[in-house]
């Protein structure tokens, strides 16, 4: 059984915030470049996901 694209979404947006968990453990400043792309990242496959999410509930 493969995973539908809504899975695959749920699953990027669980590593980008493992990803910046793991920045802040590693103790990188909030106000990097290297974190705020992270921050970007992350907010967009949350809006990603979001929107995979409501199109899923039309259906």
């Amino acid at each position: 059984m493969g995973h539908t694209e809504l899975d695959v979404k749920r699953l990027w947006v669980e590593k980008l915030q493992d990803d910046l968990e793991e920045l802040e453990s590693l103790g990188i400043d909030k106000n990097s470049r290297m974190y705020r792309e992270g921050v970007i990242r992350t907010k967009k496959a949350k809006q990603e996901l979001e929107y995979l999410e409501r199109a899923n509930e039309c259906t």
